[in-house]
């Protein structure tokens, strides 16, 4: 084999690859000034023609002033959001974490528990896990119960520490 005919598919792959580079830096930029072109004749109205403006009106559903305060330390906080749909429950689950080791990142996790009348015990509906570094820690947290009516508790398991039980709340459709 002659040292020209085994140098020939690595050039031609080389020269493969150059090519694709290429068309495929060729494109971004074709993007790119397409994007910029856009932005800059959307932002520029042509003289004498008026802007049209449409009014928006945004709307949420508001949680009453007396839920938003954050619980006590060491305690876990259950409140019911408004209802979306027949049978879909939100809830907001907050409770305070304080964190022994400021210095060191804690985890910690949700449980949404629902009581079982076949088993006669809580068994786990919904799970959430979380973390943060520094002294102390709101906790959020809003599961949603759908199509599923029963006795529920929030439990809060924070590594390294205890867990904390809310009071139980009945779920209803």
């Amino acid at each position: 084999m002659s040292p020209r005919s085994s140098i020939a598919p690595v050039v031609a792959s080389g020269t493969a690859s150059v090519v694709k580079l290429l068309v495929a830096t060729l494109a971004f930029i074709g993007a790119y000034a397409g994007v910029e072109t856009s932005h800059v004749a959307s932002v520029q109205a042509p003289a004498g023609v008026a802007a049209r403006t449409q009014p928006v009106t945004l709307s949420s559903e508001s949680v009453p002033a007396a839920t938003v305060e954050a619980p006590a330390a060491g305690t876990i906080a259950v409140s019911a959001l408004g209802v979306s749909r027949p049978c879909h429950r939100p809830y907001l689950i907050r409770s305070v974490i304080d964190n022994p080791r400021p210095d060191s990142a804690l985890s910690y996790g949700w449980r949404l528990q629902r009581w079982s009348t076949t088993t006669r015990t809580w068994r786990t509906y919904l799970t959430s896990h979380s973390g943060f570094a520094g002294r102390s820690q709101a906790a959020e947290w809003q599961p949603s119960v759908v199509d599923n009516p029963g006795w529920y508790r929030a439990e809060l398991a924070v590594s390294g520490g205890a867990r904390l039980r809310s009071a139980r709340f009945l779920v209803s459709c």
